[in-house]
């Protein structure tokens, strides 16, 4: 756990102690909490930070947990694969979860791309050059990361706050503050070439529609498997639609898993919808993941 909670859970006011400069004092107020109580969280906080750690360790994506929009909404680590290249992405959980209208100004950038730019404003202006990695260094220093139309507003940690915020004199909404300019890469327009690293993913819409149609097929064809009185004929009737509809929608229950999980995902490019879907699909699962750039 981090942030504001964290940091009341850990405050050691409640058991009659002041932290200051880093060390504990036994203050001249009664304490609130049973000791051991806030020991056992204390346990379990600290176990939650190990977890947190291990995990950002193991991930590819250094600003995983720490960035967020501006809106509040964390952004995570998504993907795209084209013809073989993998291109990362942190998007915002509100676009992930089909909240659209709730994510911030900036709802997706490239990870390479906005990695680069906080690791080199990081080292210009802390004057770090000691051989550190990027990555160590974020982790060290960083607390918090929010991505705004025009500015990268970057939370700094000093050294010695790392581990514990409650043991330190500044809280968090105290700690300095860097700001970077930066300008959002802008969707493509039609008609116009861009660089495969500004590659476009479907929106949060099409990525509903699509997993809407697939559940809905692969229904149809559990029907006609499960009742051999079933038919296409006589689903389009229950349904209210033309039969054509319901034959031409039906291909979508053969999809790769690899492909509804990439759809799930919001990874796919933003060109591939129900109809395209459809209208050309392959039958061999690989043939079918080649033709989205996801092998």
């Amino acid at each position: 756990m981090v942030g504001p909670l964290a940091h009341m859970l850990k405050n050691r006011f409640y058991v009659g102690e002041i932290a200051y400069r880093g060390e504990i004092h036994k203050g001249e107020h009664a304490p609130i909490l049973d000791r051991d109580l806030f020991d056992a969280v204390q346990v379990r906080l600290a176990e939650g930070a190990v977890k947190r750690k291990l995990t950002r360790a193991r991930s590819s994506s250094m600003l995983v947990g720490l960035i967020f929009d501006d809106r509040g909404n964390p952004m995570s680590p998504s993907h795209a694969n084209k013809k073989g290249v993998r291109y990362r992405y942190y998007v915002s959980h509100a676009l992930l979860q089909n909240r659209k209208g709730e994510a911030g100004t900036v709802s997706r950038v490239s990870a390479p791309d906005i990695e680069q730019l906080i690791c080199d404003a990081l080292r210009k202006s802390l004057n770090v050059n000691d051989g550190a990695s990027d990555r160590d260094l974020v982790r060290a220093r960083i607390e918090r990361i929010i991505i705004g139309s025009d500015r990268i507003a970057i939370t700094l940690r000093e050294p010695e706050l790392e581990a514990d915020l409650s043991d330190a004199e500044i809280a968090p909404n105290e700690l300095p503050e860097l700001m970077i300019p930066f300008v959002p890469k802008r969707a493509p327009q039609k008609g116009i070439s861009h660089a495969p690293t500004d590659q476009e993913t479907i929106d949060s819409e099409t990525r509903e529609t699509l997993l809407k149609a697939i559940a809905r097929s692969r229904g149809w064809m559990e029907t006609i498997l499960s009742d051999q009185t079933a038919s296409f004929e006589n689903i389009a009737a229950d349904e209210g639609l033309a039969e054509r509809h319901v034959r031409r929608l039906a291909v979508l229950a053969f999809l790769s898993p690899k492909v509804i999980q990439a759809i799930a995902d919001g990874a796919t490019p933003s060109g591939v919808t129900v109809s395209s879907m459809t209208q050309a699909l392959p039958h061999a699962w690989a043939d079918q993941e080649r033709m989205l750039g996801l092998s």
